[in-house]
């Protein structure tokens, strides 16, 4: 099985999105392996980090933790400009209401051979 993923692009985010970043580090990125949908990957793949990325507002505050607040994108073009300080930072992967985008070269994920 092959999760989708597709490549970072113009259009492929809405014009406006939420993100949820932590109080005290900032970005708040999670390994791939902290959501179920994606347990069918290889466990390389589940150690790839993420950035959630919400449509609505109301989406974003529902999976708001404690320590963390939500924060307006009012244009997503700033992830395009800054794929590569993401990278940097371990930051491969931005994730849109269960649809994986890429931010390295990579357009498709193989699952784990024993799923």
């Amino acid at each position: 099985k092959e999760v989708p993923c597709e490549k970072l692009a113009p259009g492929i985010l809405p014009n406006v999105v939420y993100m949820l970043i932590d109080r005290t580090i900032e970005l708040d990125a999670r390994p791939l392996k902290e959501f179920p949908e994606f347990s069918s990957l290889s466990e390389v793949e589940q150690e790839r980090h993420a950035i959630c990325l919400f449509s609505n507002q109301r989406a974003a505050k529902r999976s708001c933790g404690r320590n963390q607040r939500v924060i307006k994108v009012p244009d997503s073009n700033v992830f395009s400009i800054s794929r590569s300080f993401l990278l940097e930072r371990g930051i491969t992967r931005l994730l849109l209401e269960g649809v994986l985008i890429a931010l390295d070269d990579e357009g498709s994920i193989s699952s784990s051979s024993d799923s």
